[in-house]
């Protein structure tokens, strides 16, 4: 008896049910393969980045820094004196940049800045306190914003070149700051009582001997400004030298006028203001344009630490007299707008900016604003520049209050006053 193909092996119907028929493909199923995102080598790597990632941004948003690439940058214009290259230096502006701030300066002497229109300005940086105090005066008449922010400090010095400075020390006018090399000092001490009594008499570099250093001068022992009416530093050494004459600060607005009246000379005989003393004084051509001159003391530090930086060394030619009558230039940055306060708080607490003014030759002031740091002697050993004297030892001078200033400074310089 025969068996059906079922029952057969090879039978017809076995074949049409386990194996394709003759000329079809033959295809086979495989198992799906698990997600790659399941595998124990991607979890392996996956998850300790992820966690660590985690991490981070739960970090940046207890800060609140996570949104800063999403904040908008935000422009500030100001105005000032010199301490404007302050905000111009390439690492402060990236560092406000890191903070989406940005600035737009407009460069003028610090009291021509305290005349500027305000209209579209957010602040004004000058050079020193008493324009600050004009500018703050300008906004509570017309009943505005404004916040002042102390920034730094910079004294007033008189740079000029070792000829100069050796004939002053022969004279018994000058001596140099303890600490230094004896035979080429850079910083000297200057009694400027007896300076200013040499321009009160008339009397000449040539009379005063700077022939004994190889050098002939006719004009008259003084040291040159720039313009009082446009510049804190002019404005500045003005009152010293008031201070000096008088022995004090005038009684009144009259009783300064007429002070003004009688030390003018000691201003203006010295020839015509300079616009920009220091860039004068550190090109090759100032000995002869300006022998001495009045600028701040870290624009001397910044010339010298760049010197150094570059592989170049000290500048020995260049010194720096230091008149035993100062005063503490304070710049100060009269916000006029709550975006330029940020500005104002950030320049005075940020560890880097501060860092950086060092850099730039400023004394930073301490955490408690109340007086300039030690931090700038050690700074400047770290980058083999010698550090003036830091000591207490100078007559702390008084600048008359802000009215009789400007009452003096009109009488000296014939200036436009300061609009109300």
């Amino acid at each position: 008896m025969c068996r059906s193909g079922a029952d057969v092996p090879g039978g017809t119907s076995r074949l049409s049910a386990s194996a394709p028929a003759p000329g079809e493909p033959l295809l086979a199923v495989r198992p799906r393969p698990a997600p790659f995102y399941r595998s124990r080598r991607f979890l392996w790597r996956f998850v300790p980045v992820a966690a660590l990632a985690l991490a981070g941004v739960v970090a940046l948003l207890l800060s609140g820094t996570v949104a800063l690439p999403f904040q908008p940058m935000v422009t500030l214009v100001g105005v000032g004196g010199s301490k404007l290259e302050y905000l111009d230096d390439p690492q402060v502006r990236a560092q406000l940049l890191r903070r989406h701030v940005t600035v737009q300066t407009t460069r003028l002497g610090s009291r021509e800045a305290a005349r500027a229109d305000f209209e579209g300005v957010d602040f004004v940086f000058p050079s020193g306190q008493p324009t600050a105090e004009l500018v703050q005066q300008r906004r509570q008449q017309a009943q505005e914003y404004a916040s002042a922010h102390r920034v730094f400090v910079s004294p007033i010095v008189l740079a000029t070149y070792r000829e100069y400075a050796e004939t002053l020390r022969a004279a018994g006018l000058a001596r140099p700051q303890p600490g230094q090399d004896p035979g080429r000092p850079i910083y000297y001490d200057l009694s400027l009582g007896p300076f200013l009594d040499q321009g009160r008499a008339g009397r000449t570099w040539d009379d005063l001997g700077i022939g004994r250093q190889g050098v002939s001068n006719g004009n008259t022992v003084l040291a040159q400004t720039s313009n009082v009416c446009a510049a804190n530093s002019a404005a500045t050494y003005l009152g010293l030298v008031a201070f000096m004459t008088r022995g004090g600060v005038p009684d009144s607005e009259e009783d300064g006028v007429e002070l003004a009246r009688q030390i003018r000379p000691l201003l203006r005989e010295q020839g015509l203001p300079t616009r920009a003393p220091d860039v004068l004084y550190f090109i090759p051509e100032g000995r002869g344009l300006v022998p001495v001159i009045v600028i701040y003391e870290h624009q001397y530090l910044a010339y010298q630490l760049g010197r150094v930086d570059a592989g170049a060394g000290l500048d020995e030619d260049r010194v720096l007299l230091y008149p035993d009558a100062t005063f503490q230039n304070e710049p100060t940055l009269v916000a006029l707008t709550a975006e330029a306060q940020w500005l104002g708080d950030y320049l005075t607490t940020d560890p880097e900016l501060r860092r950086r003014a060092l850099e730039l030759g400023y004394r930073v002031l301490d955490p408690s604003l109340d007086d300039s740091s030690a931090e700038l002697p050690g700074f400047l050993a770290e980058r083999g520049v010698p550090a003036p004297s830091m000591s207490d030892q100078y007559t702390r001078a008084l600048l008359p209050d802000v009215p009789t200033l400007e009452a003096m400074i009109t009488a000296v310089g014939d200036c436009p006053p300061i609009p109300g």
